[in-house]
């Protein structure tokens, strides 16, 4: 047989050499197994480049299996091929290319593309292409099911033809048994020869169908299709009131289901056509929802909606009541900071706004770190928290949050427990180089004002160095400046508005080898694509400048609360600022991450010199700081001005003893 289809091949190819064609020498062979798909390429050959009217066909052993007439909406396909020969698009591919999906062991042979001009003399040209195309994994299934589409409400049927009767054969939707579906199973019939029947065909029956044959000998194999159900656009859920915040934006959404997708929506209002266009302050979005500016009572009304698609409509939603409502209120708020004592009581106020002859808002109070509520010594009365005998783990953020029929407001409040310093960081772990340490670790709890300082020293050092962490919440540090292949030890001190809390447990880290940081360095550069390198070499200075710089504006200024970092991402990103200290040498005193554009350095010495280093991605950049030294400025203009009033003193002195000594004597009369 193989012998045979290579003879095939010949004889088709030697005509195209006679005429010294652009056709290969040889078909190109392809493979696919049953069930399967295969690609055939086929690229046009216009005359002179420009496309004109062309006629594509796709011939197997001599036999036509698509037909294609440029500017026809459907190709022709024979009896078998139908549903399986589609036109493929995609990068490499030419005009003529299609698709074979669900290949059959019949699918086996040659195939050829033919392209001719009907409207050009001659009509043929250069163009064809030849594949032979083998099928394997043929050994149970003999014709795998197909891609299928029905309207809803009809019947379908996914074919699966064993070679052997007596073999099993099972149906899955996604990966699921049909016998295990109720409902799909209710509707679902196997026929003796594999095949599945689906009756009155749902919307939600759409997916991937596999079958799976098992022989006695314990041989299986398995094939799939989808299945695709289409309908008219229909309304799937409509409310029966919806209430809208007054003064606020807002929208009101059709619950729709349609297959071929939407093509056009329509409202109504109180029985009539509804346009968001002749509407001031009323809008369509782009699934056909209507988006309200800014509610007000003119909006109020019964809407209904009706959504179309190219099969048509299933007909307009319930009406829907719009009501406008105030949305809700506080009439007394919590502080945003409680400092109580262990074991007196607080109450926290959070009592909301009546607006008659609305019911009143619904309060609930709860732990923005998911914790319970103090179990038997909690109360709400109107709104007002109350928490007896307050203990260490009362400790937290508390949000009372206030809801009616229009919208939500929640607020957040901080109690402190007096004397009671916050808990101790835990979970540290650490990832080494050869010059630095990434450190992060679990808050001991979520308070909203909690700093960290990052404590660290050789293991065989008595001397600790510190690192503050500027922005607050956050969890992690890189701690550079290092000693390559030395161990360190390294602790994390909380601290909030009452103190310094408890030091984390220790965690001992190694530094990273040079050597085996820069093979590590290698292995990565080499697994990088090119442009994504880092923009900071292993190994180089805190200010010195990559190989590979992406330039990043930073400017630092001057303010009284301290030193203002600033600087232009290119894009949104996470951003680091490591804050140097330049005299005697270059120190780093703190690390930050934000995901702004700027962070506030508050800590600043007069007559000190700094450094500002901001990564952001790939992008970095750098900006010098001085702190004039203010102390002795004012000493200078101090001194400067009580000169200039002593000057000023004798100047005066000077002139009245001048006036005495000058003056002309009187004469007798």
């Amino acid at each position: 047989m193989r012998a045979v289809a290579v003879l095939c091949v010949a004889l088709a190819l030697a005509p195209a050499r006679a005429r010294g064609s652009l056709l290969p020498l040889t078909a190109e062979r392809l493979q696919a197994s049953v069930g399967g798909y295969a690609v055939m390429n086929c690229h046009l050959d216009f005359p002179f480049g420009n496309e004109i009217p062309y006629h594509l066909q796709w011939d197997k052993d001599g036999e036509s299996i698509f037909s294609w007439y440029s500017g026809d909406d459907a190709p022709r396909l024979a009896d078998r091929w139908g549903g399986r020969v589609r036109r493929a698009e995609g990068a490499g591919l030419g005009g003529g290319a299609v698709n074979l999906t669900s290949v059959r062991e019949t699918d086996a042979g040659l195939y050829r593309c033919l392209v001719t001009f009907p409207n050009r003399t001659p009509p043929a040209r250069n163009n064809g292409t030849f594949y032979y195309l083998d099928v394997d994994g043929g050994n149970l299934i003999v014709t795998p099911p197909m891609n299928k589409t029905v309207m809803e409400g009809e019947s379908a049927e996914l074919e699966c033809l064993p070679k052997s009767r007596e073999w099993a054969v099972q149906w899955f939707h996604e990966d699921t048994s049909v016998a295990e579906l109720a409902e799909l199973a209710a509707r679902a019939l196997q026929a003796a020869n594999g095949s599945l029947l689906l009756r009155h065909a749902l919307s939600t029956d759409p997916g991937r169908y596999e079958c799976r044959v098992a022989a006695p000998d314990g041989q299986r194999q398995s094939a799939s299709a989808y299945l695709d159900v289409q309908y008219k656009a229909k309304v799937v859920y409509s409310p029966k009131e919806r209430h809208l915040p007054y003064g606020k934006p807002a929208s009101l959404d059709c619950h729709f289901s349609a297959n071929p997708p939407l093509t056009n929506l329509r409202w109504e209002k109180d029985g009539f056509l509804f346009d968001p266009y002749n509407v001031p302050g009323v809008f369509y979005s782009r699934n056909g929802s209507l988006l309200f500016n800014k509610v007000d009572e003119s909006h109020e009304g019964v809407y209904s909606c009706t959504p179309y698609n190219a099969l048509g409509s299933g007909g307009p939603s319930g009406g829907v009541r719009v009501r406008v409502q105030r949305p809700p209120a506080l009439a007394q708020r919590p502080s945003p900071l409680y400092l109580a004592r262990l074991g007196q009581a607080l109450t926290l106020p959070c009592s909301a706004a009546l607006d008659p002859p609305h019911a009143p808002p619904t309060v609930a109070w709860t732990r923005k770190d998911g914790g319970s509520l103090p179990e038997g010594r909690y109360s709400v009365d109107d709104g007002n928290l109350t928490i007896s005998e307050i203990s260490e783990d009362d400790r937290g953020v508390y949000v009372c949050t206030v809801s009616n029929e229009a919208d939500v407001l929640a607020v957040e409040s901080e109690l402190l427990i007096e004397n009671v310093p916050p808990r101790a960081p835990y979970n540290l772990t650490a990832l080494a180089a050869h010059d630095s340490i990434h450190l992060s670790w679990v808050p001991g709890h979520n308070g909203l004002d909690v700093e960290y300082n990052v404590w660290y020293r050789e293991r065989t050092d008595s001397e600790w160095r510190t690192m503050k962490i500027l922005s607050r919440g956050v969890t992690d540090a890189t701690v550079v400046g290092l000693r390559p292949a030395t161990q360190y030890e390294l602790r994390v001190l909380s601290q909030d508005l009452i103190g310094d809390g408890l030091f984390s447990k220790p965690i001992f880290v190694t530094t990273l080898d040079v050597e085996v940081s820069e093979a590590v360095s290698a292995l990565a550069a080499a697994a990088t694509e090119p442009g994504t390198e880092s923009g900071v070499e292993p190994g180089a200075e805190p200010g010195a400048e990559p190989s590979d710089v992406r330039e990043l504006d930073v400017s630092v200024r001057l303010l009284d609360e301290g030193a203002l970092v600033r600087w232009a991402p290119r894009a949104p990103a996470r951003c680091a600022l490591r804050w140097y200290r330049e005299e005697p040498e270059r120190t780093l005193l703190a690390t930050a991450h934000t995901h702004h554009d700027y962070i506030l350095v508050s800590e600043v010495e007069e007559g000190a010199s700094y450094w500002a280093r901001v990564e952001c991605g790939s992008a970095w950049g750098g900006a010098a700081l001085h702190v004039p030294q203010y102390g002795r400025m004012r000493g200078v203009a101090l001194g400067v001005g009580v000169g200039a009033l002593l000057l000023a003193a004798l100047a005066a002195a000077a002139l009245l003893l001048r006036r005495r000594l000058c003056a002309p004597a009187k004469r007798p009369r």
